[in-house]
């Protein structure tokens, strides 16, 4: 997982628990009012923190913090989110996702790793966003209605 940067501990990211957050790179989105533009726009430019060393942050952290708060950019642009959050929750900690939702496969496959373990998908913002990728899809395949019909027209 390549790990563009961390806040040792947040009381806002993760309702009801103290946790750390781990910010991803790169997004497939580009909105005006992101807070994260560097990670998205220039993610090369971001120092990195190596996995085993941030495991060595959350092991010194045991009893303190209570879970991991990941996000972005955007994490399911990362093949191995699912084994990442995974080593997460195995170190006993609670995982927490903020996603876009575009991505329902990696959703899918995040969800189905994390239940064999405990029913951390509870915990997963994307839980809903299966739903949200359902309407926006609508909302597109009527959107190229819209545009067919106007070619069609201005034809």
């Amino acid at each position: 997982m390549h790990i563009h940067g961390l806040q040792k501990l947040t009381l806002l990211d993760y309702p009801g628990h103290t946790a750390c957050t781990v910010f991803t790179a790169a997004c497939n989105f580009r909105c005006p009012f992101c807070q994260n533009a560097a990670l998205v726009l220039h993610p090369n430019a971001q120092s990195e923190i190596g996995e085993e060393e941030f495991f060595r942050f959350l092991e010194g952290r045991r009893g303190l913090l209570e879970g991991v708060c990941i996000t972005g950019g955007e994490p399911t642009l990362h093949w191995d989110l699912p084994a990442f959050a995974l080593r997460v929750r195995e170190a006993g900690f609670d995982v927490k996702l903020d996603t876009n939702g575009t991505d329902p496969k990696m959703l899918e496959s995040l969800m189905d790793k994390m239940q064999k373990t405990e029913q951390v998908n509870e915990e997963l913002k994307a839980k809903n966003q299966m739903l949200w990728v359902a309407r926006m899809e609508s909302i597109k395949n009527r959107a190229e209605e819209i545009v067919l019909h106007d070619v069609v027209y201005s034809l």
